[in-house]
């Protein structure tokens, strides 16, 4: 079964540079789980954790988008 989830984050702050833009997401219920225990566990928010993952996911995929992507964040 898939969880609503709404990552609302603020647009006023930057993450390396860029504009934070609100999404929303659908996540499987262990996933959600998954993610509360370990925000729970480490104090970080789930936020930094889903932005990490994506971050992780485009740079697997940056040749697929014809551009590197760490180098897309370094100007």
């Amino acid at each position: 079964m898939l969880y609503y989830i709404a990552f609302i984050l603020s647009q006023r702050r930057s993450y390396l540079g860029q504009t934070k833009v609100a999404r929303t997401i659908y996540i499987k219920g262990e996933q959600l789980e998954a993610l509360k225990r370990l925000s729970e566990k480490t104090k970080v928010p789930q936020s930094v954790y889903v932005r990490e993952a994506l971050d992780m996911l485009l740079e697997k995929y940056s040749d697929q988008l014809q551009f590197d992507f760490i180098d897309y964040f370094r100007k």
